[in-house]
């Protein structure tokens, strides 16, 4: 079975003050997805990683197309180097839209926003719009994550359509400590998957008890 795991990541210039610690939590968030296809050998986890930033379609850009994880590369300075303005609607409209056409009926995919700011310079795609494609990708039992700071990422997140959300504090402890929350995200729904569980595991772990995907 294969599992999309879909990381759609601020590169901001406000994510300057956690550079490090954002590069080293995704690559943790790495090695949790690859211990999770190795304690489930039928399932094979693929990672696509798209940053965004600057002004609309043209500061986004996709690092890591479904890489199966075990050929995956490390998330390094050449992937990921902030500056600009918060384009996040464009983000998701062009990633969501495009994984829609290269993934199979029976795929499990899982998007994850992670963004310490509003969006502010997305040109194509508007909020409505996003929160429309949401609702129908999630008819499909896609499931999405959305993991803000500076903000009140529960109300950002429902007017996105998502139900999971996390706050973090955009500093280098609250990074780290949110990788770690992430990690087990991951955990949990490729155990779900295993046991052919519907997708409802997010409220251990998110912020709202109401938040599930299911």
């Amino acid at each position: 079975m294969n599992i999309y795991n879909v990381i759609i990541l601020d590169e901001s210039g406000s994510m300057s003050s956690i550079y490090k610690e954002t590069l080293q939590s995704i690559n943790e968030v790495l090695v949790g997805i690859r211990k999770n296809q190795e304690e489930h050998g039928d399932q094979q986890h693929n990672v696509t990683i798209v940053t965004f930033e600057g002004n609309g379609i043209k500061g986004i850009k996709t690092r890591r197309d479904r890489v199966p994880i075990n050929d995956i590369e490390d998330f390094t300075e050449k992937d990921y180097r902030p500056g600009g303005c918060t384009p996040l609607y464009d983000a998701m409209g062009q990633t969501l839209n495009r994984l829609e056409g290269l993934v199979e009926e029976n795929d499990k995919v899982m998007a994850t926003i992670i963004t310490d700011g509003f969006e502010n310079s997305s040109e194509e795609y508007s909020g409505k719009t996003v929160k429309s494609l949401v609702g129908r990708l999630r008819e499909k039992g896609w499931v999405f994550a959305y993991i803000g700071a500076n903000q009140d990422a529960i109300e950002v997140a429902r007017d996105l359509n998502i139900s999971n959300a996390l706050n973090y504090d955009a500093s280098p402890e609250g990074m780290l400590m949110m990788s770690v929350r992430f990690r087990e995200v991951n955990r949990k729904m490729s155990e779900g998957v295993a046991r052919k569980k519907e997708p409802g595991f997010f409220d251990m772990l998110f912020d709202s008890p109401a938040q599930n995907d299911a």
